[in-house]
């Protein structure tokens, strides 16, 4: 009988335990899932700012779903002072080393204008972004050039670059 008494005592303890972090956990996430929403949308629009000049601006996003695009994520039509100036392409896509997500920006002439890191999970993350990712920002590297010391990131990179890029050329057909 104290057996049982033990394992009965011991299951509602652990029983009011889970319950108790359940509960927290909710709490927590209710707290502060607007503003991690904010945080994000915030970041997405200094993206934009960043690749097309401080007044672009989101004028519509979509979600892609298309099997044939592991990447692409979201859509962006951009616009400045009203007037459309280009695509952006929220990119995600991991590898050994970690996750990264960009946001690719293209002209109305399909070309890539530019990209801005949104999140950079890697392990050599300050080697790829120093090395390749600035350089490719300011335009003093090619992205097909990914030996750069983190070629892992670098390819992962290139390969999210281009998949935005036909994912726009389809768009625009």
């Amino acid at each position: 009988m104290a057996k049982i008494k033990h394992y009965v005592l011991t299951s509602v303890t652990l029983g009011l335990i889970a319950a108790s972090s359940a509960l927290l956990i909710a709490a927590s996430n209710r707290l502060t899932a607007q503003r991690i929403a904010d945080n994000e949308q915030a970041n997405i629009n200094k993206g934009i700012a960043a690749i097309y000049g401080e007044s672009a601006v989101v004028s519509s996003e979509n979600d892609v779903e298309n099997e044939d695009y592991k990447y692409v994520n979201h859509a962006y039509t951009v616009t400045a002072n009203n007037d459309l100036v280009g695509y952006a392409y929220r990119t995600t896509g991991s590898n050994m080393y970690g996750k990264i997500s960009l946001i690719v920006g293209f002209n109305l002439k399909e070309e890539f204008v530019s990209l801005y890191l949104v999140t950079d999970e890697q392990t050599y993350a300050s080697t790829l972004e120093e090395n390749y990712i600035a350089k490719v920002v300011d335009g003093s590297r090619n992205v097909e050039d990914v030996s750069c010391g983190a070629t892992y990131g670098a390819k992962l990179v290139r390969d999210m670059v281009n998949e935005a890029s036909n994912f726009n050329k389809e768009l625009l057909k």
